[in-house]
């Protein structure tokens, strides 16, 4: 580590002079200090040596419970990312807090709910100060009591994030408050957790990974106030907690799951990873609506059967989808809380598998005993029911609704701000892309005063690519982006693959560093990542052969968590996803548009005009002969009860693999041919069919068909959709 770094550390660790309580030190509590000191100190030796010592010094120079917490919870992925003085930032502003306002907590519940750094998967950031400076010590200073806290802190929200749209890497509390100002419903949760914490309001975030009663998912925040555990969503109308668009939905809910760390005795916990726990919230909002789930799994032989993988699955999007993932006990038992919406149960183990619907009732206790089978899943058809609830609306009150506009005009003249520093001499492109960059304009005219010349290309492609990279990018960043444009253009197309082929990232990672060539100049791929292959298949081949004989497939001696490009080129040993991940960024750099899979061990890559599977374990192409791919034609009949005709859209049907024990979607999709017929092209494999139509908010319709590699080579199903809710537009004249 650099001497200046050093320095630097002791520096600030001198002039942080307030003492923590007696229960968050060494000595005042050792029991406590052992249990976090353990595993912060084995996280800090599984970094790379290129920052491991500089945190171990940081870890030295403050041998307490706060500082082995904040390291120890993080994962060393986002400390790799992360740096020292980031850490130290946090750390000292969570001193500043403890001395400021007395531990009124048990030292476990306020290291996991007012203490922890990150709130989702975004980058560690050193916001806490940023947010004090920016409006939140005024909020603390304000404010007597908790509820006033929550409300005022809600506020402060308002003016520095309004709703959008946007993917799905994470941004962080800084860069919603000081570049974009614009964020989907994680980075709602993201913003207030974040505010919660630093004004010292116990915070979590909260989902449903997916609604059973409509297509899509949702994150908001829970806060802890009066000694319980409440929810805030919009956070426009947070003068009540517990009230928000979806109150009168809770019912209709199978799980929801909150996020903690060192897990409270009264938290169910439903399991334990090494940065995080995983807890089962539904209580918390169901009350004494919700059910207690009590199975008991045999195998095929008839012995109780442990650590058996159980997926409660709700059906989204076209599939069944995964909540999450539970395991039986040695026994093979297992207990959780759910809601009142219907839903099922997938088990998995050693090959073994059952599939169970779960429908809606009133029962307290459901208990269930399952057997699992080597057999395929017979077809299904159910109704599923998700009932209301009763909901008591409460009026804010006129002065908190004039306090909410004032602060929506805030966040407009703030808005406008962004534009106003704008050249009006510049082309017309780039004015738009400049505008799109919000509060990060700065980043794109550095960029500008290095590049003589932009490509009309370039623009166009920022102003259909995802807006977050406008808003987070560096000004080398953009530089680096723009080389790879320039290197990929022989290889663009004019088609949709062109967007994988030119994005900086793959999943939801967060933006890789740049890498320098032997000019220095900015480049968003190594150069060692090149092949020379002009076939596309070859270069496949030669990339795999690449990726192979430099990194390896070890989720135990990996870094957990999404690694950025720059960490994980240089990492040996990957978990599965971020050597999928890797292998799409090295088929990228030569030319090849690929993309992630969830599905086990595959990516799919662009070649010879369409989308194929690849897997990259095997290195060989999914369902592909040496001359030829086996194809099966699938038709499917789609009708009501009166024998009129259905057309089902994307979201209704899916074609699916099941692999330990979830379903995974195909890249596949159905062509309508009119007369509710469906008719699509696959690869010959073992598969299901899933169809579902919601009939109202509270039902929904699914079939599930087993499809069998042996078929015919033109195989018809046919579902008929019951009580399938039509809605007729007038006819024309």
């Amino acid at each position: 580590m650099k001497k200046c770094l050093v320095l630097f550390i002791i520096l600030l660790s001198v002039s942080c002079i307030l003492g923590l309580p007696p229960q968050l030190t060494q000595k005042g509590n050792p029991q406590l200090y052992q249990k976090l000191i353990k595993p912060a100190k084995r996280i800090l030796k599984s970094l790379p040596s290129n920052c491991k010592k500089e945190y171990q010094a940081l870890l030295k120079q403050h041998p307490d419970i706060l500082m082995a917490y904040l390291l120890a919870y993080e994962s060393n992925a986002n400390l790799c990312a992360s740096t020292p003085e980031t850490i130290l930032s946090n750390y000292q502003e969570i001193s500043k807090l403890l001395h400021n306002k007395q531990l009124s907590f048990t030292p476990e519940f306020f290291l996991s709910y007012i203490a922890k750094q990150t709130v989702s998967d975004e980058m560690i950031t050193p916001y806490r100060q940023a947010l004090l400076q920016d409006g939140l010590q005024s909020v603390i200073d304000s404010c007597s009591d908790e509820l006033s806290l929550f409300r005022a802190t809600t506020l402060w929200c308002v003016s520095r994030l309004q709703f959008k749209q946007t993917s799905g890497r994470d941004q962080t509390p800084l860069d919603i408050t000081q570049k974009s100002l614009i964020g989907r419903c994680e980075e709602m949760q993201i913003l207030f957790v974040a505010a919660a914490r630093t004004v010292g309001l116990p915070s979590r975030p909260a989902t449903a990974p997916w609604w059973a009663h409509m297509d899509n998912n949702h994150a908001w925040a829970e806060v802890f106030l009066d000694g319980a555990w409440h929810y805030t969503g919009d956070m426009d109308a947070a003068w009540y907690p517990d009230q928000t668009w979806f109150s009168g939905m809770i019912d209709k809910t199978v799980l929801i799951l909150a996020d903690g760390s060192l897990a409270d005795q009264s938290d169910e916990v439903l399991s334990r990873g090494t940065y995080d726990t995983l807890i089962n919230s539904t209580r918390n909002y169901a009350k004494e609506r919700s059910r207690l789930v009590k199975l008991k799994v045999w195998d095929c032989s008839g012995k109780a059967a442990s650590k058996v993988r159980v997926i409660p699955m709700v059906f989204n999007w076209g599939s069944l989808r995964a909540l999450t993932a539970l395991d039986t006990d040695e026994q093979g038992l297992l207990n959780f809380t759910v809601g009142r919406g219907a839903f099922y149960l997938s088990l998995f183990a050693n090959n073994q598998k059952a599939l169970c619907f779960i429908p809606s009732n009133s029962q307290d206790t459901l208990s269930m005993e399952i057997h699992l089978s080597v057999r395929d899943f017979e077809a299904q058809s159910q109704l599923m029911e998700f009932p209301s609830n009763p909901m008591q609306w409460d009026t804010q009150p006129e002065s908190y609704r004039k306090a909410v506009e004032a602060e929506k005009q805030l966040w407009n003249r703030k808005t406008e701000d962004f534009r106003q520093t704008i050249p009006a001499d510049m082309d017309s492109l780039a004015i738009a892309v400049a505008e799109e960059c919000r509060g990060n304009y700065l980043a794109l005219q550095h960029f500008l005063q290095a590049q003589s010349f932009v490509e009309a290309e370039f623009w166009e492609f920022l102003l259909m690519h995802d807006p977050k990279f406008l808003w987070q990018a560096s000004a080398v960043q953009f530089q680096a982006l723009y080389a790879n444009f320039l290197m990929q253009k022989p290889y663009l197309s004019g088609g949709e693959e062109d967007l994988s082929l030119l994005s900086p990232t793959i999943y939801y990672e967060d933006l890789p560093l740049p890498f320098y060539d032997k000019n220095a100049k900015p480049r968003l791929y190594p150069e060692h990542f090149m092949v020379s292959g002009t076939a596309p298949r070859d270069r496949v081949k030669l990339v795999m052969l690449k990726l192979a004989k430099k990194h390896k497939v070890n989720n135990k001696k990996a870094l957990s968590g999404l690694l950025t490009l720059n960490i994980a080129q240089a990492e040996k040993h990957l978990s599965s996803v971020q050597y999928r991940i890797l292998a799409c960024n090295m088929l990228r750099a030569n030319g090849i548009p690929a993309e992630f899979s969830r599905i086990p061990d595959l990516i799919t890559i662009f070649v010879d005009g369409d989308w194929e599977y690849y897997n990259v374990t095997k290195q060989i192409w999914e369902n592909r002969s040496e001359t030829s791919q086996e194809t099966m034609h699938l038709w499917v009949q789609i009708e009501d009860e009166s024998g009129i005709p259905i057309q089902a859209g994307e979201e209704q049907l899916t074609l699916c693999r099941y692999v330990d024990g979830m379903f995974y979607p195909l890249n596949h999709r159905f062509e309508y041919k009119g007369k509710g017929m469906h008719q699509g092209s696959y690869s010959r494999q073992d598969c299901y069919l899933q169809f579902g139509y919601r009939i109202s908010e509270s039902q929904t319709g699914f079939h599930l068909q087993p499809i069998k590699a042996e078929m015919a080579d033109y195989t018809t199903v046919r579902f008929v959709a019951k009580n399938y809710h039509r809605t007729w537009n007038p006819a024309n004249e």
